[in-house]
């Protein structure tokens, strides 16, 4: 009998150890640790001179409360290790109820503007910079003021040095935000390989996407869940992004990845859930 509690005391012992652990990674170590997730696009569509044409994107920054100077810094950093040639912002500049002075401002303008990109450097707008026509104009002109484009319900071209190139789709949030999608997509043709980019992939839900005609969709907003338990899944399922939380699904013929994000909110932590920037490789097929 003795022996038996024994063995209960010891499995026991292992299983609080083992979450005392995972508690203090997902507190200490996870939150100040960026992966470099890659992926490699593959198409007919993508014109040669586009093959191996680099586009970094990252989402939810979350600026305020968690993530400071520091932590920027070391995102910033990441990016431009990166060298790419595209830089695609997906919404979620600052974490909701930070107090930001204007020196905090001007710090985050700059670290932005500091990005290199040669073929351009586009965004998003994500519900929490649409809470108010305050913060969207603010939001806005942040990022305009640091050389991103935004694509608000619009379609652009990205070219190399050639007439021919690939097209990115961009629309407003589906939370706070007013996503036209038809407008968003009136220009875009089956030729052409056509990547849209949304700050709640549930907008991927919606009947009027025409999914024959993207390649790949791309979303952020629920950050990974932050705290993605093994089996368990998400331990706090977010508003626009309950269809599609985290990873890669097959939406029709469109592939739709949605990105852990590099900031966090809420809570201060990640865990099986790391905070990432994406770095997309073209590649011409024949």
């Amino acid at each position: 009998m003795a022996r038996k509690l024994i063995k209960i005391f010891i499995l026991l012992l292992v299983i609080a150890l083992i979450a005392m652990g995972l508690i203090y990674y997902a507190l200490f170590i996870s939150i100040n640790q960026i992966d470099i997730r890659y992926e490699t696009l593959s198409s007919d569509k993508i014109p040669d001179a586009m093959n191996d044409v680099k586009i970094a994107y990252f989402t939810d920054l979350e600026y305020g409360n968690f993530v400071d100077e520091q932590r920027l810094d070391m995102i910033i950093d990441k990016i431009n290790y990166a060298a790419a040639d595209v830089i695609i912002f997906g919404g979620g500049l600052f974490d909701p109820g930070s107090q930001l002075e204007e020196e905090d401002i001007k710090t985050i303008q700059e670290k932005l503007e500091s990005l290199d990109a040669p073929l351009g450097k586009f965004a998003v707008l994500g519900e929490r910079d649409c809470v108010n026509e305050t913060v969207r104009e603010q939001v806005s002109t942040l990022l305009e003021d640091a050389d991103f484009e935004i694509l608000d319900n619009r379609s652009l071209h990205i070219r190399n040095g050639s007439n021919s190139g690939i097209v990115l789709i961009g629309t407003q949030p589906l939370i706070n935000g007013s996503p036209d999608i038809d407008a968003a997509v009136s220009n875009i043709t089956n030729e052409e390989y056509n990547i849209m980019i949304t700050h709640c992939p549930d907008l991927f839900t919606k009947d009027n996407i025409p999914f024959s005609s993207l390649s790949l969709g791309i979303a952020g907003h629920s950050h990974g869940s932050q705290i993605n338990l093994p089996l368990f899944g998400s331990y706090n399922p977010t508003e626009g992004a309950k269809q599609y939380s985290l990873g890669k699904y097959q939406v029709s013929t469109m592939e739709l990845q949605v990105s852990n994000g590099v900031g966090t909110t809420g809570v201060n932590a990640r865990l099986f859930s790391p905070a990432e920037i994406v770095v997309y490789r073209l590649r011409h097929t024949e």
